[in-house]
């Protein structure tokens, strides 16, 4: 559409707070903008900006939480908060909601800096992972194992993933980079997205269905990356041969299996790869 029909003032904002109110505004109203859906209105703005279309969502979602959980910083926008402060924030309530409204009043008032905040994530994340260790999973819930698994591998991919991906030059991101279809994860190499890492929690019994629907979902991913890599717990009851064994039948490369400790993952030999 070459008629972007108001996007380019939205596209223009320089603040980081101004231009994700206005995103918003437009991605709720697609129509008033001559488009059918949201991701079309993010493809056009990313287009006017000169960006890819998933680096969008970071202002955007920054700024929907900051006027939902900070409406008087959301209004006096100070020239001086970064993006980035906000983001931290958002995930430390994500793993602490008492420790995030204990910084709240640090960071919006100018008093902590993003090193001394991304410290306290990575605090926050740790002190997670170090308290389900010796946990008996069993007696947990399974979002609770579910959290202790993804906490698991991200740790593991953090201290071996340049030996996992055979380069220094990695980056383990948040998979909502990619945009609206997005796994847990996605390594990128040298600045662009090579590998998607789907996490799947623990289950006793899985049945036919959701296998066949785990392995269309990461030939989706595959579509985006060259590579999809998804990661289950030992002992659970994914049949990782069977998975291997369908996409070799129906022909879909690129795609990698691989088993994990649920918890506690400290030596790269803990990872098990199914070819």
């Amino acid at each position: 559409m070459l008629n972007s029909n108001g996007l380019e003032d939205v596209a223009k904002k320089e603040s980081w707070v101004d231009f994700g109110e206005a995103l918003e505004e437009a991605v709720d109203n697609p129509i008033k903008y001559g488009f059918r859906t949201p991701s079309e209105v993010l493809n056009r703005v990313a287009v006017l900006r000169g960006k890819r279309p998933h680096t969008l969502r970071n202002p955007l979602e920054a700024y929907k939480w900051l006027k939902k959980r900070h409406p008087n910083v959301e209004k006096e926008r100070p020239a001086w908060l970064g993006m980035t402060l906000v983001l931290f924030l958002m995930k430390i309530e994500e793993l602490d909601q008492v420790t995030a409204e204990k910084l709240a009043p640090q960071v919006f008032g100018g008093q902590m800096r993003q090193v001394q905040l991304k410290a306290e994530f990575d605090r926050l994340r740790q002190e997670r992972v170090d308290q389900h260790a010796n946990a008996d999973l069993s007696k947990l819930s399974s979002p609770q194992r579910a959290q202790i698994f993804d906490q698991t591998v991200f740790k593991f991919l953090m201290q071996h993933g340049p030996k996992v991906f055979g380069t220094e030059n990695m980056q383990l991101k948040d998979g909502r980079s990619l945009g609206s279809l997005y796994p847990d994860y996605v390594v990128e190499i040298d600045g662009k997205p090579k590998v998607a890492v789907e996490i799947n929690a623990y289950r006793q019994r899985v049945e036919r269905q959701f296998t066949v629907n785990t392995l269309g979902y990461l030939w989706l991913l595959r579509k985006l990356v060259p590579e999809a890599l998804l990661i289950v717990p030992q002992g659970s009851g994914y049949e990782l041969n069977q998975l291997a064994k369908l996409r070799d039948e129906i022909g879909l490369d690129g795609i990698r299996f691989a088993t994990l400790p649920e918890t506690g993952a400290p030596r790269f030999e803990d990872l098990v790869m199914q070819e």
